[in-house]
């Protein structure tokens, strides 16, 4: 009883708090939008867990989770060595004053270590239940959806019911971004890289530049793989609006030269070659067992491979898993957001005012990142339920960016859902 208690009194209590901060900043909700996002997104957690739970034994998420709870123990008992793993010194030691290899070895635990030692403090308060921990879990990533709705809200309000019902309720992204992992935690730095670069081409404060530090370094300390793909695109991002361009000029160019480089690297020595760290990827990925497997040949030295892979990795990534393939209820839910995808390929193709739809920086970052990270994630991961997971933060851009949509249609949402004008 006490749990139920607990559960619905920090449910309702955040629900309530969060709005007060949401009016605070000028969003359009009123309290009835405020609890539909909030209870969809705390809904999506929970069942995330409770699916991985009961119909796969469990996965990382509640492997964190009962890792946390002998960590609370420590934090209680020994609270220096529960904050010991995120001091510098400490992967120093372990690997004897190596500075590259006790880098390496902080950047790739970090993700895990943030994420249980985090859960560990929120049992504290939850007792120790997982679907508690969501609760927090959930407020404490909601600034992402929250960031990248203003951004595009301010810069296309005819367009808002559309990005309302896009980034708060498509369900399987609302899904895979919900659960106690990095995906939520990667849209919420990401989005504020978008937000606050937008806002410091607005108005140059120094605040706005340490709002980019905070989501670049948590890019970077989380999953930097991500970042890698991104940052160049964010350059380009941040000098069109710099310079008040909106065509995909700076966007095209920083894609042709990091491809004309890729390339050329791939006729040299293996050891020079650029493509050496998705080798290391894919092999890392191929010694890990899973039930499904999509069929990826091997990253190979060389620009033989990469042309053979080129197309399995859009395939894997992009168009599967495809109707017929679905043998779960997930998979099945995957191949729908996949139609989805297409429908809004020939949508954006067909539209007679898609030029004047995309015509601003912020749509060129959505697709030229979200498209080069797809790709990535093709040539690496041969696991659908890997790709599904790696991709719903590409795919929520490129449907934003597919979906800017009828004028008219985008009109009618928002006075269907906001009551304006």
């Amino acid at each position: 009883m006490l749990t139920y208690f607990l559960f619905f009194f920090y449910l309702f209590t955040g629900t309530l708090l969060l709005h007060l901060i949401i009016r605070r900043n000028n969003f359009p909700f009123s309290i009835y939008h405020t609890t539909t996002i909030v209870f969809f997104k705390i809904f999506m957690g929970c069942v995330y867990g409770w699916v991985f739970l009961h119909y796969y034994g469990g996965d990382d998420t509640w492997n964190y989770f009962l890792e946390s709870k002998d960590e609370t123990n420590l934090l209680l008992q020994h609270p220096g060595r529960f904050f010991e793993p995120f001091s510098p010194y400490y992967s120093l030691k372990i690997k004897d004053d190596n500075g590259w290899e006790a880098f390496r070895m902080y950047v790739n635990d970090f993700e895990r270590w943030f994420i249980i030692k985090g859960l560990a403090i929120l049992n504290l308060l939850s007792g120790k239940n997982y679907y508690i921990d969501v609760v927090f879990f959930e407020f404490g990533i909601f600034a992402g959806p929250l960031l990248l709705f203003k951004v595009l809200a301010r810069e296309f309000p005819a367009r808002m019911g559309m990005y309302f019902l896009l980034i708060f309720f498509f369900p399987s992204i609302t899904f895979w971004t919900s659960g106690i992992r990095a995906e939520g935690l990667l849209l919420l730095f990401l989005a504020l890289m978008i937000y606050n670069g937008q806002a410091y081409a607005r108005k140059p404060i120094a605040w706005r530049i340490f709002g980019i530090l905070t989501g670049f370094l948590g890019m970077l300390l989380i999953r930097y793989q991500f970042l890698l793909v991104f940052l160049p695109f964010y350059a380009a991002y941040l000098m069109s609006l710099r310079q008040k361009e909106n065509t995909p000029r700076y966007f095209r160019r920083v894609f042709m030269a990091i491809s004309l480089i890729f390339f050329l690297s791939l006729f040299l020595s293996p050891n020079w070659q650029l493509s050496r760290p998705l080798q290391h990827a894919q092999t890392s990925f191929f010694l890990l067992k899973a039930n499904t497997r999509y069929q990826l040949d091997s990253l190979k030295p060389g620009p033989l491979a990469f042309v053979k892979v080129l197309p399995q990795a859009i395939s894997n990534s992009a168009l599967r898993p495809f109707p017929w393939e679905g043998k779960s209820l997930l998979q099945s839910v995957s191949s729908v957001e996949v139609l989805f995808l297409i429908a809004g390929l020939f949508f954006f193709i067909a539209s007679p005012k898609r030029k004047y739809q995309i015509s601003h920086p912020l749509y060129w970052l959505f697709l030229f990142y979200g498209v080069s990270q797809l790709i990535i994630i093709g040539m690496v991961v041969p696991f659908p339920g890997a790709i599904v997971r790696y991709r719903s933060i590409s795919l929520l851009f490129l449907i934003l960016f597919l979906y800017a949509g009828n004028p008219l249609l985008q009109q009618k949402l928002r006075y269907w859902i906001f009551k304006l004008h």
